[in-house]
């Protein structure tokens, strides 16, 4: 959610450090995460600015799912159709 607040480009002056600073200090582990007032602050500022708070791919479950199914059939149906040998060899 807070990188793609930085993304966007839409966030006021006064909240991009602010902003910054808390990614910042989550992706370098000295904070775990985000406590509650944080979340619904971040969530306040991504309504403000238009930001989607939902997460990436979360409605597209089903759908990877689906498509990863489907590749792997056509690959095993591509090794299902190669040539097989008619005898051992060495025989």
């Amino acid at each position: 959610m807070l990188r793609r607040l930085l993304d966007s480009g839409k966030l006021p002056a006064g909240d991009v450090e602010s902003v910054r600073k808390l990614f910042d200090d989550i992706v370098a582990g000295r904070i775990g995460g985000m406590n509650h007032p944080q979340s619904v602050w971040a969530e306040k500022l991504c309504e403000q600015c238009g930001v989607d708070i939902r997460q990436p791919g979360a409605r597209d479950t089903q759908t990877t799912r689906k498509k990863a199914k489907e590749e792997k059939d056509r690959i095993l149906a591509e090794f299902d159709a190669l040539p097989r040998p008619k005898k051992p060899p060495g025989r």
